[in-house]
């Protein structure tokens, strides 16, 4: 694909081409020519944008072509990688306090880029607006999609070697008998009683199942949840319905819900998927009728856990926590961003049996697959739950807010007068100690008060005097804590669930995060275009802005060669669309609605719900369920969504929308 814009210099307007060969001569492989031409061509646009560019002062041509030569001599993948180190070099030496300047000693790396001018004014004036535009320059390109068939050995044999980890790990009993009693006495009991479980949006181990229509067609019999879940009502040796657990009411194909029906597999399926430039995640996909029992236990658990002493700690509704406590200890440094990698696989089965209280394990572990199915053939899990469970995200936050809560029973043991052991200290004053978390930040002398702690996922906002704790707690229960993204004491930077503060100011990048960049555009591409697009008009970045909006209104549809049919609207407008400072939308189609009064354009948009196949409903009770878990993915009037196609979830739909000029 080729890609071209055009720049402003200092000797002039002048035009820049990407195309295969120069692709091919950045060491880019061919699967990935069309997705990094974009990228290139966006690079430059950023460039462009600098704060230093101004009318009277614009970067030379040849900086440009500099940089793409130097992109062609060192390769597109490794100058990512080596500019995002560089990034991170930048922002982990700030420092509130201990040494001579905020911003740390002069970093020689910048000698290779082309934001040196930049980085040496911010180095002499700390300018705000610029340090914010080296961060978005040089991480621009980290989440780069990006298809390399060596990533995905590089992932299984990191996966491996974590499960390897697992399997020789040596839990102490100290910290189970801790855990255990900590979760014991704070959670409240589980109960299954009247839940209702539903089909998750992702795909299934199932090969060629896709929608809530075709998972109720295979949907199978499960002995153990039958056992567990229903207490046997199906299988006549038990009292299901009487305890409020129906499966009349619970499973969606009740005709194949009886033992003599084939089981329900309870393996997986591994596979890969792009992370980064460097590697590949690892995912793995639930069998159809654990996927299904999986969605209602997690209801189950983010209800009971919202009634609990962690509700302090874990709010899964609000990541906007998170970042404001990280925001805040960039500049007070009381509180901790902790970062941890692999942490889903890191969670050991053997850790969840030895804590969970009785009546969590056994729903949990009912609905949980013992197996996958890798590249060497099918693997027996010494993790709890892969990324990929619904059940793997909750059972982090439980387990890491009991991890903080124990390093605050620790610190506050050591500085408290008590004749008991610490495992009496804590089954005691569990709650007392929890208490003394604050729900606002403040400082006091008083070592057994804590500032306010935020769990979401692997995200670990502390107390900066607990952060020791909780390290040495992680890394005895085998987790691996990535201290280049862990960021303490006097550091002046925090980062947590996608929030970049320093030193008060919130420097949160811009990524390129276009996906599925082909020929023809589809929903998942419009939709990252967009967004894309619009992140650059709110941060100021002309360039790119216009670049970007160019090259998006040349493309076409899969189905029609309609072109410039993606409306404008206005700045922080729910609506799907273009920002534009003044949107006007005379290149789209235009009919008066007689019912609505009202002048409509005919416009492209994304929608996220997916269509019924073809094939006959089952019956109107499944039809039913189907729709009702569907109603929240709706949105708008989709009544002209004709000639739309399926892209992993978003597609493209024509509507008639408003007319606002």
């Amino acid at each position: 694909m080729r890609q071209e814009v055009s720049l402003l210099t200092s000797e002039g307007r002048h035009q820049f081409v990407i195309d295969d060969d120069f692709c091919s001569s950045c060491g880019v492989s061919p699967d990935n020519y069309d997705g990094t031409s974009l990228f290139i061509v966006s690079w430059l646009a950023l460039l462009s944008d600098s704060p230093l560019n101004s009318v009277t002062s614009r970067k030379p041509r040849r900086l440009y072509t500099s940089f793409l030569r130097y992109i062609q001599a060192h390769g597109l993948r490794n100058v990512v990688i080596e500019f995002s180190n560089i990034s991170h070099k930048l922002m982990s030496q700030h420092m509130l306090m201990g040494q001579s300047t905020p911003m740390g000693d002069w970093i020689d790396d910048f000698k290779n880029t082309p934001v040196f001018f930049e980085y040496n004014r911010y180095f002499n004036t700390g300018d705000p607006l610029i340090v914010n535009y080296l961060y978005t320059f040089l991480c621009f390109g980290k989440k780069l999609e990006y298809v390399d068939s060596n990533f995905d050995e590089v992932a299984f044999r990191n996966w491996l070697g974590i499960e390897e980890k697992l399997a020789n790990l040596s839990l102490t009993d100290t910290d189970c008998t801790a855990l255990s009693s900590i979760l014991r006495i704070v959670l409240p009991r589980f109960s299954v009683d009247g839940f209702y479980p539903k089909y998750g949006p992702g795909s299934v181990a199932e090969r060629g199942v896709r929608g809530r229509i075709a998972k109720t067609e295979i949907f199978q019999y499960d002995r153990v949840i039958d056992r567990f879940l229903f207490h046997g009502y199906i299988g006549k040796y038990g009292y299901g319905k009487e305890s409020g657990s129906d499966p009349i009411a619970c499973v969606p194909n009740i005709d194949n819900w009886t033992p003599d029906k084939r089981p329900s597999s309870r393996v997986a399926r591994l596979m890969f998927v792009p992370k980064d430039l460097k590697v590949s995640r690892s995912i793995c996909l639930e069998p159809n009728t654990i996927q299904y029992f999986q969605q209602g236990i997690l209801s189950v658990m983010l209800e009971l856990v919202g009634k609990s002493p962690f509700s302090k700690f874990i709010r899964l509704e609000d990541q906007a926590r998170n970042r404001s406590l990280a925001h805040i200890g960039s500049y007070t440094s009381c509180i901790d961003t902790i970062d941890l990698s692999s942490a889903s696989d890191c969670l050991s089965l053997e850790l969840v049996k030895r804590i969970l209280p009785p009546s969590w394990q056994i729903p949990m572990l009912a609905c949980r697959s013992h197996s996958c199915i890798t590249p060497e053939g099918i693997h027996s899990l010494k993790k709890f739950a892969p990324m990929g469970s619904a059940l793997c995200f909750p059972t982090q936050c439980i387990l890491f807010a009991s991890v903080v809560a124990y390093a605050a029973c620790l610190r506050t043991y050591d500085f408290t007068p008590y004749s008991g052991t610490l495992l009496d200290f804590v089954e005691t004053h569990i709650l007392d100690v929890i208490s003394n978390f604050g729900d606002d930040v403040y400082y006091m002398k008083d070592p057994t008060k804590f500032s306010p702690c935020a769990i979401y996922g692997d995200d670990i906002c502390c107390d900066k005097n607990l952060t020791a704790y909780v390290y040495a707690i992680l890394d005895r229960l085998g987790f691996i804590i990535n201290y280049n993204k862990s960021f303490t004491g006097s550091q002046s930077f925090r980062e947590s669930c996608g929030g970049f503060y320093l030193d008060g100011i919130d420097v949160t990048p811009i990524y390129y995060r276009v996906k599925g960049v082909r020929q023809r555009l589809t929903g998942e591409c419009l939709a990252s275009m967009v967004s894309l697009i619009n992140s650059s008009f709110l941060r100021g970045y002309t360039t790119l802005y216009s670049c970007l909006k160019r090259i998006l209104m040349s493309w076409d549809t899969r189905f029609r060669n309609e072109l410039n049919c993606i409306p404008f609207i206005e700045p922080l407008s729910d609506s799907f669309g273009i920002f534009s400072q003044r949107p006007i939308n005379s290149h789209l189609q235009k009919r008066w609605n007689a019912d609505l009064q009202r002048d409509e354009y005919k416009v492209m948009s994304v929608s996220y719900n997916y269509k019924t196949c073809d094939s006959d409903i089952i019956d109107s009770y499944e039809y039913m369920r189907w729709m009702g878990n569907h109603v929240k993915d709706i949105s708008g009037d989709d009544s002209t969504s004709h000639l739309s196609y399926d892209t992993g979830g978003a597609r493209i739909v024509w509507r008639w929308m408003p007319a606002i000029d």
